[in-house]
C-alpha cells in the first residue's frame, strides 16, 4: 500500500523521549512533550470541490467512490445535497438533491453522519436543526433511496458497546468483581479506550488509571491536582501500545503507554471538548485526526500517523476540518478551511 511509505518514516521523524515511570505527576502544569515533526504524505492531485461549502468525505468500501455532502444555506435556511464521485468515471452526481433533503427538516437540513455498509449501501443521517433525524438507507449503484427511518435523540443513549467494548466489560466485571460495574458502563459508553486482552484506561478522581486484565490490577497513570479541571476524551490502540487524549480548558495532551510505562507525545490547543477519530488503520500503523473543535467551528483539527512508536502529524493544509483515506491506503480526501467554506481535495498518496 502507497501508505506504508509514510508510516514507515515515522521510525526517524521524531525526537523522542524515554518513557517516564508512572505516575506522571501534574501534566497540565509541567507537561513537556517532544516536537512533533510535520510530514506530507499526498502526490499527484486527482479532483477538486471548491465551488461552494462540502463536509462528510468517505470513500466507499471498494474505494471506488467518494461520497460527500454540500451545505447550502439561504436566506438563513440551512439545507443539504449528497454527492458522490467516481474515481473511475472522475465524474460528479447527485444522490440526493436539496429539494427532496429539504422535507427532512425543521428548522434547517444537515448531514450529520455518512457510513458506508457495502459498496451497495450507504447510510446517511439527516438532522432536523431540532433534536430528532431521519437515516436514509441509499443503493448508490442505482441511485435508489432504499429506507427511511426516523430518528430521535432519546433513541442515541445510550449508545451500543462495540464487540472490543463489550469484551473488554465481561473481561472487567469477572477480574474486577468488586469494580463498580456502572462506573465500567459509564467510561466505557464514554469511550474509555481499550487495549484488547490488556485492559481499559478509566478517568478516576484524581488523575487516569489502566484497569490491567494481566496482572489483576488498577494502576494510576497520570495524576492530576484535585483543583485541576480535566476530561478523558478517548484514545486508540494500536499493537500493545494504546494512545491516550486527556484535555484541561485550553489544551489537548496526547499520551503513549506501553509497557508500564507511560510519555508524553504532544501538546495541542482545544479551546473545548476533543476527542480522537481514527481514519485509516493497517499493520503498519494507524492514521487519526484529533477534533478539537467542533463541527460547525472554523480551525485545525490536526491529522498524525503512528506506527507504534512515532508520532507524525500530517502537514498539507493549516485549517483542517476533516480527513478520509480508502480502505487501500491508495488515496486521501482532505477536508479544509478556505475563508468561510470548507473544500474537499482528492490526492494520491506517496
Amino acid at each position: 500500500m502507497k501508505l506504508c511509505a509514510a508510516l514507515l518514516l515515522c521510525v526517524i521523524a521524531v525526537a523522542g523521549q524515554d518513557f517516564s515511570q508512572i505516575p506522571l505527576k501534574d501534566p497540565f502544569n509541567s507537561f513537556s512533550a517532544p516536537a512533533v515533526e510535520g510530514i506530507q504524505i499526498s502526490g499527484k492531485e486527482i479532483a477538486a470541490f471548491k465551488n461552494g461549502d462540502y463536509v462528510h468525505p468517505t470513500f466507499s468500501p471498494d474505494g471506488k467512490v467518494l461520497a460527500y455532502s454540500k451545505v447550502l444555506v439561504r436566506r438563513d435556511f440551512e439545507n443539504t445535497e449528497v454527492l458522490l464521485y467516481s474515481l473511475s468515471t472522475r465524474r460528479t452526481s447527485v444522490l440526493l438533491n436539496s429539494q427532496r433533503a429539504k422535507k427532512y427538516a425543521t428548522y434547517k437540513a444537515f448531514v450529520s453522519e455518512m457510513e458506508w455498509r457495502s459498496p451497495r449501501r450507504l447510510d446517511v443521517v439527516i438532522g432536523d436543526g431540532d433534536v430528532d433525524s431521519t437515516r436514509l438507507t441509499f443503493d448508490p449503484f442505482r441511485r435508489r433511496l432504499l429506507r427511511e427511518k426516523h430518528e430521535s435523540s432519546a433513541d442515541d443513549w445510550p449508545p451500543p458497546m462495540s464487540p472490543l467494548q463489550r469484551q473488554a466489560r465481561q473481561q472487567a466485571v469477572t477480574l474486577f468483581p468488586d469494580f463498580p460495574p456502572e462506573v465500567l458502563d459509564s467510561e466505557l459508553l464514554n469511550f474509555a479506550p481499550v487495549l484488547p486482552g490488556k485492559g481499559i484506561v478509566l478517568r478516576e478522581k484524581g488523575g487516569v488509571s489502566f484497569l490491567d486484565f494481566e496482572s489483576k490490577s488498577q494502576k494510576r497513570l497520570i495524576s492530576v491536582p484535585g483543583n485541576a479541571p480535566y476530561n478523558l476524551n478517548g484514545g486508540l490502540s494500536f499493537g500493545s501500545s494504546i494512545i491516550i487524549a486527556v484535555s484541561d480548558r485550553s489544551k489537548t495532551y496526547l499520551f503513549l503507554y506501553r509497557d508500564e510505562k507511560i510519555k508524553p507525545l504532544a501538546e495541542l490547543k482545544s479551546p473545548g471538548h476533543s476527542w480522537i477519530e481514527v481514519k485509516h488503520r493497517s499493520s503498519e500503523g494507524v492514521v487519526f485526526l484529533v477534533r478539537t473543535h467542533a463541527t460547525y467551528e472554523r480551525g485545525d483539527n490536526p491529522l498524525f500517523i503512528f506506527n507504534g512508536d512515532r508520532l507524525l502529524q500530517v502537514k498539507e493544509y493549516p485549517e483542517l476540518h476533516d480527513a478520509a483515506v480508502d480502505p487501500a491506503g491508495q488515496r486521501i480526501a482532505f477536508c479544509y478551511w478556505d475563508g468561510n467554506q470548507r473544500h474537499i481535495v482528492i490526492k494520491e498518496l506517496n
